[in-house]
């Protein structure tokens, strides 16, 4: 199973666009300690949950049903998950009723959204002692802290990654783009006469917008000075041209690279390549580009209202969160949905992630090798942000979209 996070923003209005956007910016667990034994502080607490209800906001393959009857055994908690499309409809959702929802996935970028609504409960860590099983070097804090307070915990991360076909390429002259074992690793190849008219993007300026201010070598694309916008505009309009595929989604994509329409582009993850693998296709994808890759992470926050208005509803809330984040739980997800969950390599290889048949093939196709690499990986990582003039890229990127063919 795949979760597509691509939202298609092209044809909206500029207005409508801009709240759109505003609000869509879009594990280390359940009862185990970092090697996957289970953690006493989990059973010594979960008493004061027990009997309770959650209703949580979550993505498609999150959380599955068979894993919820799971919580519901082992914790006496039982979980009403309900899957949204898009943290547009999140963030309406929990506005338009606080109190119906006790749990919410919240993106990095946008969290401080429902922060200014007054939405969120702020994150007490010592009441999720199985945060320790994030082993990761990802700064995923920045995305979660507002004023100082901390208001989501990390459940699954993911880049916006450059991949392309080998056997498109290798005839052209992009030896410029490549690193020292022949892989192109370079943004700016996509903006290479050579792939004039073979270049596929997303339809979601969330994507493509910070990766363009990326390629430029911009430290905070989201933050641009007068003089970095001109030179970032004149870069986004250059790029129209290289565009054959303008794809609303990974299945559109995944197919224009597999036809041969699209040699190279910006896509939605490493699960990628694992999707044209099974269809006999060879995509090469590079999570750490040159000069830098965006990230997003999805966190786990707990609403004010709902998960915090009594404290047996927030422990019950404290006692899930930390059920999930486990090496067995988060190695079953690793598993069943391709996603990166937050486990590094040694913990996705122990015998407790092999019990959930979590397989080196399926490892190798998220972002969990790439974190043996350290620094030289993560330094090269930047996790989304709000823009500081987001109505003006908006209305670039209507612009921009304007003059691009669709998949």
């Amino acid at each position: 199973m795949r979760v597509t996070r691509i939202k298609k923003l092209v044809g909206i209005s500029t207005a409508l666009l801009l709240t759109l956007f505003v609000l869509s910016i879009s594990g280390c667990g359940g009862g185990s300690g970092s090697d996957g034994s289970e953690s006493s502080e989990t059973n010594a607490s979960s008493a004061s949950g027990a009997g309770q209800t959650l209703n949580i906001l979550t993505w498609e393959t999150y959380h599955e049903p068979e894993w919820l009857d799971e919580v519901e055994e082992k914790l006496d908690i039982h979980i009403n998950a309900l899957n949204v499309g898009s943290i547009t409809e999140a963030l309406a959702k929990v506005k338009a009723n606080p109190s119906e929802f006790d749990i919410v996935l919240t993106t990095a970028g946008t969290l401080n959204k429902y922060v200014e609504s007054d939405l969120l409960e702020p994150i007490d860590v010592k009441r999720v002692p199985n945060l320790k099983t994030n082993q990761l070097a990802l700064p995923w804090e920045e995305g979660v802290t507002v004023n100082g307070k901390l208001y989501g915990l990390m459940y699954t991360w993911g880049t916006i990654p450059l991949a392309y076909v080998p056997e498109l390429v290798e005839n052209l002259d992009l030896e410029q783009y490549e690193n020292d074992k022949g892989e192109l690793t370079n943004w700016n190849v996509l903006w290479d006469p050579a792939l004039k008219g073979r270049v596929t993007i997303l339809e979601d300026a969330l994507s493509v917008l910070p990766t363009v201010g990326l390629a430029l070598g911009f430290d905070n694309p989201w933050d641009m000075n007068e003089q970095q916008f001109e030179e970032f505009e004149t870069k986004l309009f250059e790029l129209r041209p290289q565009v054959r595929v303008l794809a609303n989604g990974d299945n559109a994509q995944e197919a224009a690279f597999a036809s041969g329409e699209a040699y190279a582009g910006l896509v939605g993850g490493p699960y990628a390549a694992g999707h044209l693998k099974e269809e006999g296709k060879n995509l090469i994808v590079k999570n750490e580009a040159e000069p830098g890759t965006a990230v997003w992470v999805d966190n786990y926050s707990i609403t004010k209202d709902g998960g915090a208005s009594s404290p047996a509803k927030l422990a019950a809330a404290y006692e899930f969160i930390n059920f999930t984040l486990t090496v067995p739980w988060q190695a079953r997800m690793v598993a069943e949905t391709g996603q990166s969950g937050m486990l590094n390599y040694q913990q996705a290889t122990s015998s407790a992630a092999k019990a959930q048949h979590l397989t080196q093939a399926e490892i190798a196709e998220t972002l969990i090798p790439d974190t043996e690499k350290g620094a030289a990986f993560y330094t090269k990582l930047h996790l989304l942000q709000e823009y500081r003039d987001l109505e003006r890229m908006l209305e670039l990127w209507n612009e921009f979209t304007s003059g691009v063919g669709g998949a």
